[in-house]
């Protein structure tokens, strides 16, 4: 007991058998942490692909609950609810599978595809049209909240000018990375009103579309038409593997990054309280870079909108 007591101590404290610095703080252990957290990294990633539902990326994200979430932040804001739309569920559904086949994440496709040829291709002739695009989440209420906490998705979800809306919720890889596409279309139907054409936005438009006739855009996105036609239509994507990756690396991560914070305090009142001067102390740098490595962590496994 007294051996593993000196143990701990020798490991996690300031003494004299360890330079008056805890020795976990020493640059060998930090080393041999940073090569740990990598391997688990590649090992994680690995039994993810081989074995998918043991170690996986859980999600939840329903077409149903989309729809829900959507029109409940539009009631809440004074806005009436938005109609299902199956066309504007196939033009995101064809958007969705164009970004992976394609291998971009972005309102506007390299080629020069836009989202209003998908809307259009699909047979959905608008006066007002637009998109909010999401990867990475993994349910339904994150995404909506998301897009609610971004002026523009904000303003676009809000718009008082829609009536119909629809959905595609795609997996698949993107950039090598495998992940959930969310893609929200709305719209409102063409009629005898010609809107004035504003100033360019990345995700809404509100244009007269004039009757529908082939483009050179529209013939691309047959490419992904003829590799779905019969796939039927996705209402979400449901995943629960026996254990989340995403959550498990994030857990790994905290824990050794909120331990090794927990030493540094403690070095800091030790050697504070002993007035032990110490020519190398550098406890405030070891806190911001934790603390920049922990931001880090919550970024690369949160979802992105666009």
């Amino acid at each position: 007991m007294d051996r593993a007591f000196f143990y701990l101590q020798h490991l996690f404290t300031p003494h004299y058998t360890n330079n008056h610095r805890p020795r976990i703080l020493h640059t060998t252990p930090l080393v041999l942490l940073s090569i740990f957290l990598f391997s688990f990294h590649l090992i994680t990633r690995t039994v993810t692909r081989v074995q998918p539902d043991i170690l996986g990326v859980a999600t939840n994200i329903t077409i149903e609950k989309l729809l829900e979430y959507t029109n409940q932040e539009r009631l809440a804001n004074g806005q009436g609810s938005l109609r299902y739309n199956d066309t504007l569920a196939r033009a995101a559904e064809k958007k969705a599978q164009y970004m992976f086949a394609h291998d971009f994440w972005a309102h506007n496709a390299p080629d020069g595809t836009t989202p209003w040829d998908f809307v259009i291709g699909a047979g959905y002739e608008y006066t007002y049209a637009g998109e909010n695009l999401a990867r990475d989440f993994d349910d339904s209420k994150g995404v909506v909240t998301a897009w609610m906490n971004s002026p523009s998705h904000r303003d676009n979800l809000l718009r008082g000018e829609y009536d119909d809306i629809g959905f595609a919720v795609v997996n698949g890889t993107l950039n090598g990375h495998e992940t959930t596409l969310v893609v929200q279309m709305f719209g409102t139907p063409k009629t005898g009103y010609v809107a004035q054409q504003p100033g360019k936005t990345t995700n809404t438009r509100e244009l007269p579309t004039p009757p529908f006739q082939p483009t050179q855009a529209v013939e691309r996105i047959a490419e992904v038409h003829s590799l779905s036609n019969n796939i039927p239509f996705a209402q979400g994507v449901v995943t629960s593997p026996l254990i989340n990756k995403i959550g498990l690396e994030r857990n790994i991560s905290f824990f050794i990054a909120g331990a090794l914070l927990m030493v540094l305090m403690i070095d800091g009142v030790i050697i504070a309280k002993r007035r032990t001067l110490r020519i190398a102390g550098h406890n405030m740098a070891h806190v911001i870079f934790l603390i920049t490595m922990l931001g880090l962590v919550i970024v690369s496994t949160s979802g992105s909108i666009l």
